[in-house]
């Protein structure tokens, strides 16, 4: 199984991965990094009428390295496609933007190595299944091909904010080892995810929800002004700046502005769980797909 997939699978089976070579994982990502201009070149130059099947047979061999496997996945060819078109291209470009945005203010920067490599991972299994689908003659060829070209322009974009990051071979070691797991959800803490999820999908941008979950991202997103303007008041932040409100979200004083929020909307006590998910949907939302 590829590198990223025991990243973001269980972490148990992350955890497996510690006895692995530190210089084998690392010679896995140079590999990878080793096949990009000839897979740009490839795909640029992809066309019905020049090699087709050979090009697609050289590209398929560029990614299947120890990065990523999709060998026990199967995907329909509309259900891919309608994935890609769920959201547009340029609404994909601008959330890679925004996470460099905020890498300034993400603590630890395991979160921030973390969400592009998971964004990587998404990218490099929709770009095997793309050219799987290229080589069993699809109806849609030019639409897939579209596709393929702007999945790697996304490649391309995380690639440039990994590159800036000059310890990113230890952080990449460390996560893919497991010597530092970022906790994934168990099945209690999906459903809860999936609840609140519903709830800001209805508050933003038009839809009114009745109800504990919408009180309480309602009194989150109002509060958040008035704690930037505590904050520099009070010397926590040298003083107000374009992204400021970034800052604000990513750091630990949010945590206790969740809290503190829905303790003031019932008198029952919320768990720590249910306010770690709360954190972690409303900051992915918040940092990344709130446009």
């Amino acid at each position: 199984m590829g590198l990223l997939n025991h990243l973001f699978d269980s972490a148990e089976k992350i955890a497996k991965r510690i006895g692995v070579n530190d210089e084998s994982i690392i010679k896995n990502w140079k590999d990878y990094i080793s096949t990009i201009s000839r897979k740009k070149k490839i795909i640029d130059e992809l066309s019905l009428d020049n090699n087709f099947q050979s090009n697609l047979q050289e590209l398929k061999s560029l990614l299947a390295l120890e990065l990523v496997d999709i060998s026990d996945e199967e995907r329909e060819e509309s259900e891919l496609i309608s994935d890609l078109e769920a959201i547009e291209h340029s609404q994909r470009v601008k959330r890679v933007q925004r996470l460099e945005q905020c890498f300034e203010y993400v603590e630890p920067k395991y979160e921030y190595v973390y969400r592009l490599l998971h964004q990587l991972h998404s990218i490099l299994k929709s770009q095997m299944h793309l050219v799987t689908k290229l080589q069993m003659e699809s109806r849609d060829t030019e639409k897939l091909i579209s596709h393929l070209k702007s999945q790697l322009e996304l490649e391309l974009e995380i690639l440039k904010n990994i590159e800036k990051i000059e310890t990113f071979h230890d952080l990449f070691l460390a996560l893919i080892k497991g010597e530092h797991i970022i906790r994934t959800m168990d099945v209690r803490e999906k459903r809860l995810l999936k609840k609140i999820q519903t709830g800001i999908d209805k508050i933003y941008p038009k839809e009114i929800n009745e109800g504990t979950i919408y009180n309480w991202a309602t009194t989150v997103f109002k509060a958040i002004g008035d704690k930037i303007h505590e904050g520099v008041a009070a010397g926590i932040f040298p003083g107000y700046h374009p992204n400021i409100h970034f800052e604000f979200v990513n750091r630990p004083e949010f945590v206790d502005l969740v809290r503190e929020s829905i303790q003031g909307l019932r008198k029952r006590k919320v768990s720590e769980q249910m306010i770690t998910v709360f954190v972690h949907l409303f900051r992915e939302w918040y940092n990344y797909e709130r446009d």
